[in-house]
């Protein structure tokens, strides 16, 4: 499960995506990415959406669900561009085993399997940057207010309103040079670690902001799979001015 792919004359475009995750907050028997969205796996949503914008997939999966993933490739045709490697006990690992299968020179994305409705254009736009510059990462602007709230260190003082024009939601595909991202993976974890930009923030800082879409939501929790239900039924107009209106509803 773990061979490497070959790289080719020209950029190739790859992506990882980590299926290891347990789904311990949607309160299911299965693990997220593999609870039925209409009548499909939320991960073969994602698997077919970036699929049209990407040479090779990498899927870090657990070992037990190995026959689900490999007949969900069969069934859509995607076999012989998708590899599959051993997920870890965190997402950090699983990233880093994967990138195993990744050679140099080549452009690499990693994306939460859990957000199947990212639009191609954004994609795209994020390999397009990261081969120009580095690195890219989606991001949204926050609708919401944000405080700070201090350490119980730093005495008697009460939270405080912040600036939230400073501050973005980052998101995925976060896509990289894959040798860039390689190095930074060979990092020993660290709390801070929260995505695959923290870990590449801590040797290069060369990492372009793409602005994202309010369609590009992360299903982790009931509520969230009831709206991804509905968000398949209807066009794709429809779906950014809902999305829009429930982050800005909030």
């Amino acid at each position: 499960m773990e061979q490497a792919v070959k790289a080719s004359d020209h950029t190739k475009r790859y992506l990882i995506i980590p299926s290891g995750g347990s789904g311990l907050r949607m309160g299911a028997e299965l693990p997220k990415q593999y609870i039925k969205l209409g009548g499909k796996t939320i991960l073969q949503h994602t698997v077919e959406a970036l699929s049209k914008c990407v040479d090779y997939i990498v899927i870090g999966i657990s070992y037990e669900y190995r026959i689900i993933v490999e007949d969900m490739l069969q069934t859509i045709g995607l076999a012989d561009r998708t590899h599959l490697t051993l997920a870890g006990k965190t997402r950090f690992e699983t990233v880093r085993r994967a990138l195993r299968a990744v050679p140099d020179s080549t452009l690499v994305g990693i994306h939460d399997a859990v957000r199947p409705f990212v639009s191609k254009e954004v994609v795209d736009k994020c390999y397009e940057e990261a081969q120009r510059v580095g690195a890219a990462v989606p991001v949204l602007q926050l609708s919401e207010s944000l405080r700070y709230l201090p350490d119980e260190g730093e005495g008697a003082q009460t939270s405080q309103a912040i600036d939230r024009s400073r501050y973005c939601l980052a998101r995925t595909p976060q896509v990289f040079w894959s040798e860039r991202i390689k190095e930074a993976y060979q990092q020993p974890f660290q709390e801070s670690f929260t995505d695959d930009c923290s870990v590449y923030d801590q040797l290069y800082s060369d990492l372009v902001l793409v602005p994202d879409t309010t369609e590009n939501i992360k299903i982790t929790t009931p509520d969230q799979l009831y709206w991804g239900e509905h968000l398949l039924t209807i066009s794709r107009q429809e779906r950014l001015r809902l999305t829009q209106r429930l982050l800005s509803s909030r």
